[in-house]
């Protein structure tokens, strides 16, 4: 596969992803054209896709807004969508069936991801079927139960992903996790040496700023007494 390059989407792409849109989903599931149209003239900043070779090859589409849960209106009702809206609702993650099993999915939910926080969003809220639970728990996403979405007459679950939430949850387990203070970004992670664990953050030239020898819910109230009070540089 050619280079992948990860790009806002344009009106220009509007007869693709519609396409891409009704070979991914069932048609009672898959947004129209002139649902993508409305997105696309609305809020194009929340619609991201992969291209390879010059072929969009995988998409993701949603829309910002205070509202915390994902709701059957939003998905064609622009009036919800909100510039600064502390939550992004995602309406869908679609991959073309001849580039499936590449991570293009997983690529353009790193990038996605990383943006919002960036930008100072709280975090990422989408509803999935049962079979993707586990797909989207890789990235942090927590279940919160079965949606009253009716979409589709599918059955949807909710997930979350809160970034601050998940930050804490990796500063008690030593996993990785970015985040971004006063626009910088910085990266939490476990090292395990010779005479202990340690939890570390490092800065975006990768110095390390700020480290504790606590593991646990010990170095996760380390973390956060610093995090609270920007002391971590």
């Amino acid at each position: 596969m050619q280079e992948i390059i990860i790009r806002q989407a344009t009106l220009a792409d509007l007869d693709t992803v519609n396409a891409l849109e009704q070979q991914c989903f069932p048609a009672a599931e898959a947004a129209s054209r002139n649902v993508f149209s409305l997105r696309l003239h609305s809020f194009p900043e929340c619609f991201w896709i992969a291209e390879s070779g010059g072929q969009i090859t995988a998409m993701i589409n949603g829309m910002t807004t205070d509202s915390r849960d994902l709701t059957d209106e939003m998905y064609d009702n622009s009036a919800l969508y909100s510039t600064d809206g502390a939550w992004l609702m995602l309406f869908g993650v679609a991959t073309h069936p001849a580039f499936r099993k590449h991570g293009l999915a997983s690529g353009l939910m790193n990038h996605v991801t990383e943006q919002m926080k960036q930008q100072g969003r709280q975090g990422i809220v989408l509803t999935c079927k049962e079979a993707l639970l586990s797909f989207y728990q890789r990235f942090g996403f927590v279940s919160e139960g079965i949606s009253d979405s009716m979409h589709g007459g599918a059955v949807w679950y909710q997930m979350r992903l809160d970034f601050e939430q998940e930050l804490f949850r990796c500063a008690g387990t030593g996993g990785e996790c970015s985040f971004y203070l006063s626009g910088r970004r910085y990266l939490l992670y476990g090292w395990r040496q010779c005479d202990g664990d340690y939890l570390n953050v490092s800065d975006e030239t990768g110095q390390m700023i700020w480290q504790t020898a606590k593991s646990g819910q010990a170095a996760c109230d380390d973390f956060m007494a610093a995090y609270r009070i920007q002391a971590l540089y």
